[in-house]
């Protein structure tokens, strides 16, 4: 009797472990790594008045090149690479690529107007980081390196406040890779729970209505909203791109006394920002009924995304992060802001491409035996 309650303990474990799911998660090192939101702000003066602080840090006890891309939401995007030594941590300024000495942000483009209307000039947009292999063979390949880990601070010196997420980590789960080793065909990176963790099928977004005045008390009178970014996750960088994925995300809400609510949905082409005021609907207090609110947040094929000859949308995985505004509004202005990356359900696959560089050409040495002058040279005998 006991050894069969044994064996079946056994069995218990056995399938359990076989139906783990290897899933990107933002408290987690890995090989990969998202930063869904990067923003660099300045007044119309030109003043810089918000930065975003981006780490990276290397769990390792041995070095290893890092290749990064800066993505803005203009499509245009920058690749960087550079070593991380041996337990190493870095941090840079997307305003300025210091200390570290990457690309400044303004490599992507000019700042333009904030599209929220707040009249300041922005840039902005996402930066992906993965481990690649520095040996002359293989250089540029990408690598498993399960050891990086990192985030961003996003400081607004203006309204003398900040709020930080961490970046999404995904894992080379390829048994048969060993740390260091290239992981599957090179330029591509599969993430589909084979090669790469799974992407999320769905987001979970935890937000309290636009406009209502749930954080209010002492006498002070606080009005909220929240800023969500959603970012595409599959994406190519090639030079020879397919260009970037559209997708609508689509927006299942429930309120506080559980009543569910649709019809909140949007398209989105490989990167959005959006308060929940601007969205509107059931994000605000007036229509969601109640101060607190949920959501899953989808990205599917739509024909309402479509704009033939060259943009049909896709069932898309998203990564997302959100960050609460807080208005004090009696004694005064003062804002207060807090963040986090947003928590996701399921699985979905998806891919990102880019070009890994080619070595430099060595000097092609002539074929043994062939002695023919070339036009206009002098043969001595």
């Amino acid at each position: 009797m006991f050894r069969g309650i044994a064996v079946g303990l056994v069995c218990l474990v056995l399938v359990s472990g076989a139906l783990a799911v290897d899933r990107v998660s933002a408290t987690q090192k890995g090989s990969l790594l998202v930063y869904p939101k990067v923003e660099v702000r300045w007044n119309a003066a030109g003043q810089l008045i918000q930065d975003t602080f981006l780490t990276l840090n290397n769990d390792y006890n041995a070095a290893v090149d890092i290749q990064l891309y800066f993505v803005s939401e203009i499509c245009t995007n920058v690749d960087n690479v550079f070593t991380l030594t041996k337990n190493q941590p870095v941090y840079w300024s997307a305003a300025t690529g210091e200390p570290l000495g990457v690309s400044p942000w303004t490599i992507l483009g000019d700042p333009y107007p904030d599209p929220e209307g707040s009249g300041d000039l922005i840039l902005r947009g996402y930066v992906l980081a993965w481990a690649v292999s520095h040996d002359p063979g293989t250089s540029g390949q990408e690598i498993r390196w399960n050891h990086l880990y990192g985030g961003a601070t996003i400081v607004h010196y203006l309204a003398g406040t900040a709020w930080e997420y961490n970046a999404f980590a995904f894992q080379v789960v390829d048994p048969t890779v060993a740390n260091g080793d290239q992981s599957g065909t090179p330029g591509i990176l599969n993430l589909n729970g084979v090669e790469y963790e799974y992407g999320f099928q769905k987001l979970l977004l935890d937000f309290f209505a636009s406009g209502s005045l749930a954080f209010s008390g002492d006498g002070r009178v606080v009005i909220n909203d929240t800023d969500l970014t959603l970012l595409i996750l599959t994406n190519d960088l090639r030079q020879e791109t397919e260009g970037p994925r559209t997708t609508k995300a689509k927006f299942e809400i429930w309120n506080q006394n559980e009543v569910g609510f649709s019809g909140m949905e949007y398209c989105v082409t490989k990167w959005n920002e959006s308060l929940l005021s601007s969205l509107g609907g059931h994000f605000l207090v007036q229509n969601l009924q109640t101060c607190k609110g949920r959501a899953r947040i989808s990205g599917v094929e739509s024909t309402v995304c479509n704009f033939p000859p060259s943009v049909f949308s896709t069932d898309e995985s998203l990564l997302g992060v959100a960050a609460k505004i807080l208005v004090f509004v009696d004694g005064g202005v003062d804002v207060a802001l807090t963040g986090s990356e947003l928590a996701g359900s399921g699985t979905m696959a998806a891919q990102i491409r880019y070009d890994v560089p080619e070595p430099p050409p060595e000097k092609v040495a002539a074929p043994a035996g062939n002695l023919t002058p070339t036009k206009g040279a002098q043969v001595v005998r």
